[in-house]
């Protein structure tokens, strides 16, 4: 029999201040036991004074001591209750010892990191951006994403307020680092205060803590230059007071900087299905090159536009009204040569494509939320509308022939994301409602028509015509409660989520200027509806050191298909059980182990369900002739992670297994001028891989230096059917990467960083394909004096396969002069001074290898002036 010993939570709150009745920010509150010293909690009065400390125990009676550096320590005897106390202290006149302040870096209180941005920021450095790039434990990637320790941040706050839901770059990328006095990181952060206690999170988020309680920041930019003739404009001013957050932007270039990173949304989704994806897709698609592993700087052929409205306001009962509007108007060009080679039984297949594409987009984004998060009470409702129109036109040039293509992809969002939590007794209720519709009609024009031999008996025609329509509505819709029981949560919850879609297409050709439909094997008319029905329930227990959380929720689902073109109709029913369990112990108080398990079913949406066959693009005919896909994920991890904030030392290490059993295989049947003919197959199968990982960081205060290293090492293992043969594929990948950032002396400072990828992609028939991509770069900034910026960042990009190398150098020079009465910065850029006209990027797909040249952007000179708001 197993006895529960279980303690009730109670808050202490209060304010500190002194005689006169000024508040006393810092002061150091810990709670004791009545009968002995040892604390039992501790916690620190904020800005306004305010402190509030959680203290579990059994005891009756406590001591609440306050201490701040020139007043007279405080005691009180207090009962072992939830209850608000104002504190007073008064001026001690004794006379102070000589004291000794060590200011560190990086301080730890609880599960916050703080890091001081002075520590961290040099001359050079404008956003909080720049600033973060060189805190241990802390990576931003090239989209803009934040990693703590190689995982995403949930949130990102400023003064504690989600004012960007997730979409944090305008912010990361404008804020002043001149504005802000610490950068938090909140480990093990339970977004949702009323679940604080009851619901842990493995989760981190980041707060931008500034030096003033109203600020006005920002900036202004403007520049021009030539070859071509160059523009470029930033204005975003941005205003945080206590109660309101305001973030206005206008972006416009034709620099090669893609504007779209600025609104890429982090956030992650909270339905329990995974049934629903808001984002856009679309089943028909241009030919085109993959991007580049470097700056669009480089590369991006471009004429953009961005306007970005962002508003929070605290209303007076703690509700945070959010309004979040963007529209993004670009025209990009993508140029450049793909050459793909196919892995047959017997052969290798070669494609030679050149290609030029005019990519126009257009998009409308917005978001109405209230939110009321209290620890007492949650209430969230997100309204979102996101409509996109557009357009892609281009030309591919293969075996020598011109190719027209034209693309039009509209697409219309609604999502309504509501959850609400509320105490009723000694539980908390929950609720959740997820809505949303998604619709798209597609059309692909492409001229002269492809796959003579199959759509018109071996004879040339004019041109193709895809049309696609794909609609989509979804609902999951929750009830459950949460409770404590000793020191087990538990959380159980029932949902009903449905989701209908319908898919048509059509496929014409043109002779002589006379379109007509193919026939019914071109066409489709489909709806997937899927009813579900789930009942779950958390578990979760954090005790002496242990976090463990066991999910278990059971899934009855029923598909129905209704094929309205061949009147045939398909009911599938399937009841699942996936478990999923995590397991934290902290070893120490540097180290902590991780494991994790889960199993997983996913099933097929209706995009790849459709029997007749579609033309996605030029060189692919596709279809789906078979029952609906369905994939069991087993997926288990190991993780260990080291943390010392004290010595700025941060490492974790990663072992994981994932397999996938699936009841589809693909046939893909590639002919001789490299056109795809893709079906489905019924046959189990099974996909698997294996993945180690490792990130260390390291900052040297004295040197100012933060030294970052990286690894990542997979191994998977495919079934592929290619050209009516089976065969079995093996994709190794390697990474090994090292960087540092280091402020050598008060004159220069310098960043390098090198990486080393190998990626080889063998056959059951020991065909090898072994590429091998090398990248460095350095950044070197000489300070002349306190208000002259000298430049020289080079990069050198080496690409390996087989007998062919190819290796490609980049070099930029820059000049700033800042006039600090005017908050001005002058900058003169010399991008690509040695005209580098071509890049060469290799990689390994299932069964295939690519070799994608791009053409690069000419040597260019531009000059900017940027004043700070």
């Amino acid at each position: 029999m197993l006895g529960l010993k279980g303690f009730s939570q109670n808050r202490i709150t209060g304010t500190v201040k002194d005689t006169s009745g000024n508040i006393l920010a810092g002061a150091v509150i810990t709670i004791k036991s009545e009968h002995s010293n040892a604390i039992l909690s501790y916690g620190t009065a904020d800005i306004d004074g305010h402190f509030s400390v959680a203290i579990s125990t059994d005891a009756l009676s406590l001591v609440i001591n306050v201490l701040h550096l020139g007043y007279k320590t405080f005691d009180k005897k207090i009962t072992n209750t939830s209850q608000n106390i104002s504190i007073t202290l008064e001026e001690s006149i004794e006379e102070l010892k000589e004291v000794v302040v060590t200011s560190y870096n990086i301080e730890k209180k609880g599960d916050t990191l703080s890091y001081s941005v002075s520590a961290f920021k040099d001359q050079k450095d404008r956003t909080i951006a720049d600033v973060l790039k060189k805190m241990p434990g802390i990576e931003v990637l090239s989209n803009g994403q934040i990693l703590y320790m190689g995982n995403p941040i949930e949130k990102y706050y400023i003064e504690g307020m989600d004012m960007l839901e997730g979409r944090y770059n305008l912010a990361n990328d404008n804020i002043s680092a001149d504005d802000v006095s610490r950068v938090q990181i909140l480990e093990n952060h339970q977004p949702i205060k009323v679940l604080d206690s009851l619901i842990f999170s493995d989760k981190t988020s980041l707060n931008i803590k500034l030096k003033n309680n109203i600020s006005v920041t920002g900036s202004a930019e403007i520049g021009g230059g030539f070859s071509p003739v160059l523009f470029k404009t930033n204005i975003t001013p941005l205003l945080f007071t206590k109660k309101s957050q305001a973030l206005i932007s206008y972006q416009y270039n034709n620099t090669g900087n893609d504007l779209s990173r600025s609104i890429n949304d982090f956030s992650t989704p909270n339905n329990v299905m995974d049934g629903f994806n808001a984002s856009k897709k679309s089943v028909l698609s241009l030919q085109q090159l993959s991007r580049p592993p470097f700056a669009s700087s480089r590369w991006l052929d471009n004429n953009d536009h961005l306007g970005n409205f962002n508003y929070l306001y605290r209303l007076k009962n703690g509700t945070d009204l959010k309004i979040n509007l963007s529209y993004l108007n670009g025209v990009q060009k993508d140029n450049g040569i793909r050459n793909t080679t196919y892995i047959t039984k017997n052969d290798t297949i070669n494609l030679k494509e050149n290609a030029e594409n005019i990519i126009f987009s257009n998009s409308l984004s917005s978001e109405l939320t209230l939110e009321k998060n209290l620890s007492k009470s949650y209430l969230r409702n997100a309204f979102s509308f996101k409509t996109f129109w557009d357009s892609q036109r281009g030309t591919i040039v293969n075996d020598g022939s011109d190719i027209l293509q034209e693309l039009s992809n509209p697409y219309v969002i609604l999502t309504n994301d509501l959850k609400i939590i509320k105490p009723i007794g000694n539980q908390l209720i929950t609720f959740s409602s997820n809505t949303g519709y998604t619709k798209t009609d597609s059309e692909l024009m492409i001229s002269p028509g492809t796959f003579e031999s199959i759509l018109n008996d071996g004879q040339p025609y004019e041109n193709n015509k895809q049309q696609s329509g794909v609609t989509t509505f979804f609902s999951e819709n929750t009830a459950g409660f949460t409770k404590k029981l000793g020191v087990f949560s538990i959380a159980p919850e029932v949902g009903f989520a449905y989701k209908n879609q319908n898919l048509t297409s059509d496929l014409f050709k043109s002779i002589d200027g006379n379109p007509s439909q193919i026939g019914a094997d071109y066409q489709n008319n489909i709806e997937l509806t899927n009813s579900n029905l789930f009942l779950t329930n958390l578990l979760s227990v954090k005790h002496d050191g242990w976090k463990i959380a066991l999910r278990s929720p059971l899934y009855l689902r029923y598909f129905t298909t209704d094929n309205n073109t061949t009147n045939g109709e398909e009911v599938i029913r399937k009841l699942n059980f996936e478990p999923d369990v995590s397991i934290t112990k902290k070893l120490s108080p540097y180290w902590e182990a991780h494991i994790g398990a889960n199993i997983k079913n996913r099933f097929g949406d209706i995009d790849n369900l459709f029997n007749a066959y579609i033309l996605k693009n030029y060189l692919t005919l596709l279809r789906y002739n078979s029952t609906l896909s369905e994939q069991t994920n087993y997926a288990s991890s190991l993780n260990i992670r080291y943390r010392n904030a004290l010595n700025a030392i941060f490492a974790t290490a990663s072992l994981g297994f994932n397999k996938n059993k699936n009841n589809l295989l693909y046939n893909t049947s590639v002919a001789d001028d490299g056109s795809l003919i893709i079906e489905s197959i019924e046959m189990d199968n099974q996909i698997t891989t294996q993945s180690l990982n490792f990130y260390g960081s390291k900052y040297f205060s004295k040197i100012k230096t933060t030294l970052n290293v990286g690894s990542r090492f997979s191994i998977t293992e495919s079934p592929q059917i290619v050209n009516n043969t089976f065969g079995s594929f093996k994709n190794m990948n390697q990474r090994y990467e090292l960087n540092l950032k280091s402020e050598i002396t008060k004159w220069f400072s310098f960043s390098g960083s090198t990486s080393l990828s190998i990626s080889k992609l063998s056959s059951s028939e020991n065909q090898v394909n072994k590429i091998r991509n090398w990248e460095n770069s350095i950044n070197a900034f000489f300070y002349l004096n306190d208000h002259e910026i000298f430049n020289i960042d080079a990069e050198h990009y080496y690409n390996h396969i087989g007998t062919s190398n190819s290796n490609n150098y980049f070099l930029n020079l820059s000049y700033q002069v800042t006039f600090k009465n005017y908050n001005l910065d002058a900058k003169l850029i010399w991008n690509n001074i040695l005209n580098t006209k071509n890049y060469i990027n290799l990689y390994n797909g299932q069964f295939f290898s690519n070799e994608n040249i791009y053409t690069l952007r000419p040597s260019q000179l531009l000059m900017s002036f940027k004043f700070s708001l």
